[in-house]
């Protein structure tokens, strides 16, 4: 008895086998993988059963019976998983319901893993036969709960094979059955061994070799199982036209997507409902049951119209029996109204008084109304098939796609008249796409924009070129104009300020330039007002503005323009007067006093008082004649500081160097040695006054920094000194250093003071000289330290160039 059975697993594993390699070829098909593994599952479970029936030890026959449970999970959850990829079920659904099934094969997979956990209790020892159904062998909770999980897989893939077979049976019998027995066979076979065969083993194993094979049979030998579902369904339901398909009591079984859109309301549902009530005249379209051609419709739907093309094809059953009708919908509501509109247009065409044309799809003239042939002064009709660009002037050569454009449209006698045409696409009667046009005679419009331009031009061009700021702010004192002199000026660029608040202002004037601002809006003008403004860097620029309102075409204000002038040089002029006048009134008051007469009397008398008086008496002389001398130098320097305060009306070029070497040989240098480095080679300045500063300069090195010199000893050759003075360059102007002791920083504003000195012998004169004299060219002096502690004087705003060319402001 048991030598059949054992064949018959056998057989069963070596078939499993051999389809396992068809549906390998197949895998890529739904539930194609699935079913590889199920043969391949089927085959080792059906070996290993085999073994644990003829095995007699019972270790052997324990690892062969679970190796075979295992098998026996496999088996059955991945049937269920073909039959769900083939019924073309959701993946999320097919995933979930396989991955909770397979907790099984995790539970029988640590029985081998935890020897505390057992499938079966176990008999004394091994016999023929399968452990299973051993005298003294039971069964574990965890092998009945193994049982439950096959029977749940059996029952939930056996209702989705039914309803496979359902939905296909009248597509593809054949295939169809296959999966009938599919779903079937282990239940048959099942119920057949409880209640009509006497068989000591289980044979539903079996049951699952016959299911795999008819399922692989179905599903690789013949052409697709059930193309609705798996395929043809997809389809449909995403087709764009709407598909119905009516049974043959004209009931509506099945809508696609877009027929429910169409036909349906919100709330509605197609199916079940009877297709004279969805479309009233189907009894017209159906006529001998013959495919009915394309058919237009008007429905209403929803209390909306509708207009569809209708197709009714009748389909029949393997006896040529009426079955059903598949009925295509297409809406056309869309088209028709199209049509609407283009009738409307052509109304609209025949009655407007603008000239209009029509053109094709090849850019040829379909039609055009009376006022265009007037316009391009051509009969009726006799531009019909011409291209478009045969009407178009230099500016235009080809027709537009849509919008507005500018053209010139040349007329019979080859006039250009400027037009502006508005075209768009339209839907001609024929179905080609094609496009209309209206055109407009602008040329006064143009004539008025040319003038217009040139004026504007102008105004662009005299406001670039202006050498004065021009800033120009709208009624919420944003920036509109910005000129380069304004750039110039303040350092600003256009586009960093253009739609921005203007930048210049101090926030200490901004309160009072608002409300200077507020009373050009009213309308008043602002001219010659003085104020500082401030530049990019952080410095700050005396102006005198001048501003207007600015008007639209009606008269509003709607902004203001300011012309602002740079007034700094005339500011520093006037600083620069009233300085010289204030130390010519200090020439005055010594001068007033008749300084020189009385001295002149003294130095006379003592003159001849020293002729006859003795040795002792003449030094007394020597002393006072000494303190008349000095006081006659006084008098000399205030009169020197007076004229140097002088503007200088007529610099020249002069070399820097020569001026400098002209002084040195002037001055007592016998302590001291120059040297020259990098200076600028020409200046823009008075010679002598320049000079007389470089001698100053040196002469207060030479008295303040050498140790033991001896003023007025003359020149002395270079080299030979004590104190080095050096001329050099600065980035705008030059410097003069030495390496004396140097000034203390909080006495270097005082020594340039008239009538300051640290030497007993000093007049105190010399280095406010040397700063009035920078002050009458224009220059800035800075007292700081030189590289070798010395005191170095700096001159910055020095015009500087080279012989035969202009001079510039810092320029080496």
């Amino acid at each position: 008895m048991y030598g059949r059975f054992v064949t018959a697993l056998w057989v069963l594993a070596g078939l499993s086998a051999v389809f396992s390699l068809l549906a390998w070829r197949k895998r890529e098909g739904p539930g194609g993988t699935p079913m590889v593994v199920f043969h391949l599952a089927l085959a080792v479970g059906a070996s290993s059963y085999a073994v644990d029936i003829t095995a007699t030890a019972l270790s052997t026959q324990l690892l062969a019976r679970q190796v075979a449970t295992i098998a026996q999970g496999v088996v059955a959850i991945t049937w269920l998983y073909a039959a769900l990829q083939y019924a073309d079920f959701d993946r999320s659904v097919t995933r979930r319901a396989v991955g909770f099934l397979s907790l099984d094969l995790l539970v029988l997979v640590g029985v081998f893993v935890f020897p505390g956990v057992s499938l079966f209790d176990l008999p004394p020892s091994g016999s023929v036969g399968s452990l299973v159904v051993a005298p003294g062998a039971g069964l574990t909770a965890v092998f009945v709960a193994h049982i439950a999980t096959i029977l749940i897989a059996a029952l939930a893939g056996t209702i989705v094979l039914i309803q496979l077979f359902v939905r296909s049976r009248h597509l593809y019998r054949t295939q169809a059955a296959a999966v009938l027995i599919a779903a079937l066979a282990p239940w048959t076979i099942a119920l057949t061994q409880q209640y009509f065969l006497q068989i000591p083993e289980d044979a539903t194993i079996f049951a699952w070799g016959v299911s795999g094979i008819a399922m692989t049979t179905g599903l690789y030998t013949f052409k697709t199982l059930d193309p609705v579902p798996a395929a043809q369904e997809t389809i449909v339901e995403q087709m764009g036209d709407g598909t119905l398909v009516v049974d043959i009591d004209g009931c509506i079984s099945h809508a696609n997507p877009a027929a429910e859109t169409l036909l349906a309301g919100p709330e509605e549902s197609l199916v079940g409902q009877q297709v004279e009530a969805v479309i009233p005249t189907w009894d017209s379209l159906t006529v001998d049951d013959e495919q009915a051609d394309w058919s237009e419709l008007a429905l209403s739907v929803d209390g909306q119209q509708r207009f569809v093309e209708l197709e009714v094809t009748p389909f029949a059953d393997r006896f040529d029996g009426l079955v059903g009708r598949l009925v295509v919908l297409r809406d056309i509501t869309e088209r028709k109204r199209r049509e609407q509109r283009l009738t409307q247009y052509k109304t609209i065409f025949e009655g407007v008084s603008e000239p209009v044309y029509v053109l094709d799809e090849h850019d040829q003239f379909v039609t055009y109304n009376d006022p265009f042939a007037k316009l391009v002064g051509t009969v009726e009709d006799s531009l019909v098939g011409e291209r478009f660009e045969t009407v178009l002037g230099q500016m235009g050569t080809e027709p537009m796609d849509g919008g507005s454009e500018e053209v010139l449209i040349r007329t019979a006698s080859g006039e250009q008249v400027p037009c502006e045409v508005d075209a768009a696409d339209i839907e001609l009667a024929s179905g080609e796409s094609g496009r209309v046009g209206i055109v407009r005679d602008i040329s006064q419009r143009k004539e008025i924009e040319s003038e217009l331009a040139m004026t504007t031009e102008r105004l662009e061009t005299l406001v670039e070129a202006a050498p004065l700021a021009i800033v120009a702010l709208d009624a919420s004192a944003t920036v509109e104009v910005w000129n380069p002199a304004a750039t110039e000026l303040f350092g600003w660029r256009a586009d960093e300020v253009l739609g921005d608040t203007v930048p210049v202002i101090p926030a200490e004037n901004r309160r009072q330039t608002a409300e200077l601002h507020a009373q050009v809006l009213e309308g008043e003008r602002l001219s010659g007002h003085e104020t500082e403004l401030e530049r990019k860097d952080g410095s700050r620029v005396d102006v005198s503005l001048a501003a207007a309102p600015i008007r639209d075409l009606s008269g509003t204000v709607v902004g203001s323009v300011s012309v602002v002038t740079d007034i700094t040089e005339r500011k520093r002029r006037e600083q620069q007067l009233e300085l010289q006048n204030e130390r010519l009134d200090e020439f005055a008051s010594l001068v007033s006093h008749d300084l020189r007469n009385p001295l002149q009397v003294a130095s006379g008398h003592l003159e001849l008082a020293s002729q006859d008086a003795d040795s002792g008496v003449r030094e007394s002389i020597t002393a006072a004649t000494d303190a008349l001398d000095r006081m006659e130098t006084l008098i000399d320097h205030t009169l020197t500081l007076a004229r140097e305060g002088r503007d200088i009306s007529d610099p020249e070029l002069i070399s820097l160097r020569e001026t400098f070497s002209r002084a040195w040989d002037a001055a007592p240098t016998s302590a001291a040695e120059h040297r020259v480095r990098d200076s600028p080679e020409h200046v823009l300045a008075d010679p002598d006054r320049l000079a007389e500063l470089f001698q100053n300069l040196v002469q207060n090195a030479v008295e303040h920094g050498s140790d033991g010199a001896t003023p007025g000893a003359g020149p002395a050759a270079d080299g030979g000194g004590v104190v080095t003075i050096t001329l050099g360059a600065t980035p705008d102007g030059f410097y003069v250093a030495d390496d004396g002791p140097g000034i203390p920083p909080d006495q270097r504003d005082a020594v340039l003071e008239s009538g300051y000195s640290t030497d007993d012998d000093g007049t105190g004169f010399g280095l406010a000289i040397v700063e009035t004299i920078a002050e009458a060219h224009g220059w800035e002096l800075t007292v700081t330290d030189s590289e070798a502690g010395g005191a170095r004087f700096e001159f910055s705003g020095v015009e500087t160039g080279s012989q035969g060319e202009e001079p510039t402001a810092g320029s080496l």
